[in-house]
């Protein structure tokens, strides 16, 4: 755009007036913008907390395995841990590829067999809090999904680029001053404006993974990968210390 302005300056095409209104569509602009970003930003804030939310949720399912597999000795309570794991991954890669969400709501569903074996051994408020962390993860899931799907005003969009555009144009053929000054103001703009724009359309989508890696306005799901981690591990140190009271009782039985 400096360029193209330096161009326009020296050749001998007809340019117009400075006009006082110019002033006022610009601040028009900036209005617009900023409307649009913080409808984005609010959706955004709330897209980084979703993560840690089901996070939190397969942490909680996973210390009542825990607290079931301690004192009523369930092989369920295991593998209750074993596929919160999975629905970790599967929540991990359905937002890095885009496709399989169908997927995880089915993982969240072959949790009700496990909550069947658990309900007669446990008190039913702790069968409450089960059912609620499972519905969380659910409704937090479609949340997602909704945000990913979901454009914010597109017509805001609309507007905005188009008058944008129209902003430059008129910057371009109209003589401001003198042409350091005019070039250093037109590319201040002209930064301010695209740069903006093309902000809010990539925070608009905070899922949008390109080739399965997280860009600058992308939500961090480094926490969903350390939680897979915590919970295979977790699983694992269930069977093997399932596996020491078995040899255990082995040993002292006469």
């Amino acid at each position: 755009m400096v360029l193209l302005k330096w161009l326009y300056d020296l050749s001998p095409f007809k340019h117009l007036e400075l006009s006082p209104l110019l002033g006022g569509v610009i601040a028009a602009e900036v209005f617009i913008v900023g409307f649009i970003l913080s409808g984005t930003a609010a959706d955004f804030k709330e897209a980084e907390r979703l993560p840690g939310e089901v996070v939190g949720s397969l942490d909680s399912i996973a210390d009542e395995c825990l607290i079931m597999d301690s004192e009523l000795k369930l092989p369920q309570a295991r593998q209750c841990v074993l596929l919160l794991a999975d629905i970790g991954v599967s929540i991990h890669q359905w937002l890095l590829r885009g496709e399989g969400f169908d997927d995880v709501l089915d993982l969240l569903r072959r949790l009700n067999p496990l909550f069947m074996v658990f309900a007669p051994k446990i008190q039913a408020g702790f069968t409450t809090r089960l059912k609620g962390e499972q519905a969380n993860i659910r409704k937090v899931a479609i949340r997602m999904d909704t945000i990913r799907r979901t454009s914010y005003v597109s017509a805001g969009y609309l507007i905005a680029e188009v008058t944008g555009l129209m902003i430059l144009v008129l910057l371009l053929i109209t003589a401001i001053g003198q042409l350091a000054p005019t070039l250093l103001v037109v590319g201040v703009i002209t930064y301010l404006l695209v740069y903006a724009i093309a902000m809010i359309r990539d925070i608009d989508n905070p899922f949008e993974y390109h080739n399965g890696k997280p860009g600058a306005a992308d939500v961090d799901l480094a926490v969903l990968e350390s939680c897979e981690s915590r919970l295979r591990g977790l699983a694992a140190a269930m069977g093997a210390d399932r596996s020491v009271e078995e040899r255990s009782a082995t040993t002292l039985a006469p």
